[in-house]
């Protein structure tokens, strides 16, 4: 229905005189953030892990990425880290023999151990024995994923620091044996990780505080897809100078299927299913992908990253993330 009126002698029509809503303006696409890992510059670079398993599993690691910096910001009211080293770690579980010999589950343990000759550093006072490094940050925290029978692609949702986390909305997984079609939440391949104590055997109080990080990955018990074959988890890592003499030691304790059951874990403790003597990390170089802009002395400044934390990891297949507006 139309009503009109008249004005100045003017007869108009109410049609007419309906305001037009006003578009949004659309906004510009953010810039990509280059200091993200690119693909076309990851090399095939020493391995710092290497690990025969039953069934002819095999578990590599190697350093993906290693950058000096420092971590400073206005908004928080601790200490600037003057030195500061990024870290990414690629890991591969190579298992030939899926249907029979798939990792099911896997625990990944990383320590930075320091030496506590060095004097003690005034900046540093509490939370770690002084000439000790820790973990100032890691990724991921949180992770579900799942893989979609159509395409065989992995699908995951970072949670992220911000502790929040979704259904990967874009898996399209219609699992069969369900009863609603759908999968739960504990029916997802998952991922978490946290910084703990390191532990010192000459009592607590040479213990670390964030001195270890510990990464639990399960598989999706309803696809039983086992879990990703390639990924990459990052971690900051403060040291007490930039001369620092510190060691990185790695721990992966695997649960691979057999025929029956799994592999026991005294089968798995002998001597050939050991990890290989491999060097360790030299945290005195650089390796990989540069961090820009930085800073001629100091380095790379990490608190101004241009992504979370978390958008630094790698998966195979897709990935999103849930931020807060």
């Amino acid at each position: 229905m139309s009503f009109t009126s008249v004005q100045n002698g003017r007869v108009s029509d109410s049609r007419s005189l309906t305001p037009i809503c006003s578009v949004p303006p659309v906004k510009e696409k953010e810039p990509p953030d280059p200091n993200k890992a690119d693909p076309r510059l990851t090399l095939n670079r020493a391995l710092i892990y290497e690990r025969r398993l039953p069934g002819d599993a095999y578990i590599t690691g190697h350093v993906q990425r290693l950058q000096h910096g420092y971590y400073s910001n206005d908004a928080v009211s601790d200490e600037d880290a003057k030195h500061v080293d990024f870290l990414a770690i690629a890991f591969t579980f190579h298992s030939p023999h899926t249907t029979t010999h798939r990792i099911k589950s896997a625990t990944i343990s990383v320590s930075v151990h320091g030496n506590r000759d060095l004097s003690s550093s005034k900046l540093y006072p509490h939370g770690y024995p002084p000439g000790n490094p820790r973990f100032l940050m890691h990724a991921p925290h949180l992770i579900y994923g799942s893989v979609s029978p159509e395409t065989m692609e992995w699908t995951f949702s970072l949670a992220g620091s911000l502790g929040i986390s979704e259904m990967p909305v874009s898996a399209s997984v219609i699992p069969s044996g369900s009863l609603n079609g759908r999968y739960k939440r504990y029916e997802m391949m998952r991922i978490q990780g946290s910084a703990r104590t390191l532990k010192h055997p000459a009592g607590r109080e040479f213990d670390v505080q964030a001195g270890k990080i510990v990464w639990s990955m399960e598989e999706n018990n309803v696809q039983r897809s086992g879990l990703p074959r390639e990924f990459t988890f990052v971690m900051l890592v403060q040291k007490p100078s930039t001369n620092s003499k510190i060691s990185l030691s790695i721990d992966v304790d695997p649960v691979i299927d057999a025929m029956i059951g799994s592999y026991p874990s005294l089968l798995l403790k002998l001597p050939e299913y050991q990890p290989l003597p491999r060097r360790g990390v030299n945290f005195q170089q650089e390796v990989g992908q540069r961090f820009e802009p930085v800073d001629p002395v100091r380095g790379f400044n990490f608190a101004e990253l241009g992504s979370m934390f978390d958008e630094y990891i790698a998966m195979p297949g897709r990935k999103f993330s849930r931020q807060v507006c």
